[in-house]
């Protein structure tokens, strides 16, 4: 399976605002920050398997099988499924010739009842492509959409993680600082470990 990032966050989790009250700086720090957010938001969805903000992504694979168990959560929506058919050509799926599973920390993708997947046309890597989207908080007009979140409670548990990992790293982002910068708190390491997402 190979995943392939389309549409990457257009928010962050965290405003300039929050970050500043958490670790106490002021305008001064925005460039040092702004940047901190973001790296802070990857590293959090890289280690748990769990996205934060609507994101859109392509799940490519060589050939369909029967339940197809998509690589992250939380699942927003299946927006195409595609394949590459025996001319060569990329079709693009009915809705009705398919189903989508959500269930706890998995969602999976299978045939509709009483229908199979397509032959696929040539051996490649990508003779199939998923395009999903995934995140616990929606974006409108590239800020989060305080009125669509899938399961809050773990966001903000996420965001507090994040603000832990952004001022450990803000205070220690010097060449001389004392601890190795790839070191992370115990603290982002204990809610990264509780939000985890087992897809084994």
């Amino acid at each position: 399976m190979r995943n392939l990032l389309i549409n990457g966050p257009q928010a962050e989790p965290l405003t300039i605002e929050e970050v500043y009250e958490h670790t106490r700086t002021d305008e001064d720090d925005v460039n040092v920050l702004i940047p901190l957010i973001s790296r802070a938001r990857a590293r959090f969805e890289n280690r748990t398997g769990r996205h934060l903000v609507q994101q859109t992504w392509q799940v490519a694979l060589p050939k369909f099988m029967d339940v197809i168990e998509l690589p992250f959560f939380p699942l927003r929506d299946v927006i195409a499924i595609r394949y590459i058919d025996n001319h060569g050509q990329l079709v693009t799926m009915p809705e009705t010739d398919y189903r989508v599973i959500k269930h706890g920390l998995k969602s999976s993708v299978t045939t509709a009842y009483n229908t199979s997947w397509p032959s696929i046309g040539f051996k490649l890597p990508d003779a199939v492509q998923i395009e999903c989207t995934f995140g616990h908080a929606a974006v409108s007009g590239n800020q989060i959409d305080t009125d669509n979140f899938i399961d809050k409670d773990k966001y903000d548990l996420a965001k507090q993680g994040l603000l832990v990992l952004i001022a450990h790293w803000y205070r220690n982002r010097e060449d001389t600082a004392p601890v190795l910068l790839q070191s992370v708190p115990a603290s982002f390491d204990a809610i990264c470990q509780e939000l985890s997402v087992d897809f084994i």
